[in-house]
């Protein structure tokens, strides 16, 4: 028997099927300041709580995504701010965008938020940038790593793909050594796409030739207030306006209705996983021993559209 394959066994013997016993380091790398808490604020607030750590990383500063002084003042504005005027703007609305992510950062939990300071006009997955969040993994060491699907929407002229191509290209890049870098190289264990951009009912043209299907869904229905209460951080976006609460109820309930709960968040799997079980989830024993009845008063719980509590609807 080869050294060391008999605590190997043992280690596998301890392992659960629906996942590792020992505690996670989980990087969430999303484009805009919206979108780590979009995709995955509910899954992000449930491994805070089970005693994982969660970094995020922001690419860009997103003072142009849907800022209510850039993008819709100026949008019904006769002429638009000489260039220096408005650098100092797009600045000025950065850092309050930046300021919102750490309140919401603080709802859920999470302590550890890298902004990136992109421009988000035109985001490429360029090697500089990749090679700075390839800097920040081999020192952060993360286990699990959350981005967007590199071919959303179409692929490198959606923002959305061109950071999961920027993540995917600086976790290649973190697992081999960097001159001028003294952190040694690290591997990422797992890799999930956030689903609710990209495995979701096609609705363009570039969609529908894609066979990509979200294979892995996280019941948030217990954390879902607080995955509000940390959108509608986002007043410069506009989500405190009823925004939050329309996406959460049209897209996580969505998604939790195909998982058998009432919200839900979904991710791909990049790869298949080792396991030394079947992978049977307890919701899916749980799901199969109730009735359509019960299985209908699991999934109509909502957000009340007042004063966020959840109510019963069947």
């Amino acid at each position: 028997m080869p050294a060391g394959s008999s605590s190997s066994s043992d280690s596998l013997r301890q392992s659960e099927s629906n996942g590792a016993t020992q505690p996670l380091r989980i990087m969430s790398v999303g484009a805009h300041p919206a979108d780590i808490f979009d995709q995955s604020g509910g899954t992000m607030a449930h491994h805070i709580e089970r005693g994982d750590q969660v970094a995020c990383v922001v690419l860009t500063h997103g003072a142009r995504v849907h800022d209510e002084v850039l993008c819709t003042e100026m949008f019904h504005s006769q002429h638009i701010p000489d260039a220096r005027t408005l650098s100092n703007l797009m600045t000025e609305r950065s850092d309050i965008k930046a300021d919102e992510v750490r309140q919401a950062c603080a709802i859920l939990g999470i302590e550890e938020v890298f902004f990136f300071g992109a421009e988000d006009g035109v985001i490429m997955p360029e090697r500089a940038t990749a090679l700075r969040v390839a800097s920040l993994i081999r020192s952060w060491k993360p286990d699990v790593l959350l981005t967007h699907f590199p071919y959303e929407n179409g692929g490198f002229w959606n923002s959305h793909a061109s950071a999961g191509h920027i993540a995917l290209m600086a976790r290649e890049a973190a697992s081999s050594v960097e001159p001028g870098d003294d952190h040694p190289p690290h591997h990422v264990a797992c890799t999930f796409f956030w689903g609710a951009g990209a495995g979701q009912s096609p609705h363009s043209i570039w969609e529908v030739r894609r066979g990509i299907y979200n294979n892995v869904i996280i019941d948030i229905t217990d954390v879902v207030e607080k995955k509000l209460a940390a959108q509608e951080c986002l007043q410069s976006q506009g989500y405190h306006l009823g925004f939050a609460r329309k996406a959460i109820e049209t897209t996580d309930g969505h998604v939790g209705r195909l998982g058998g709960v009432a919200y839900g968040e979904a991710f791909i799997s990049e790869r298949s996983q080792t396991y030394r079980y079947l992978p049977v989830s307890d919701y899916a024993l749980t799901r199969a021993r109730q009735s359509d009845r019960e299985q209908l008063a699991v999934i109509s719980y909502k957000l009340d559209t007042f004063n966020g509590a959840r109510s019963h609807t069947v």
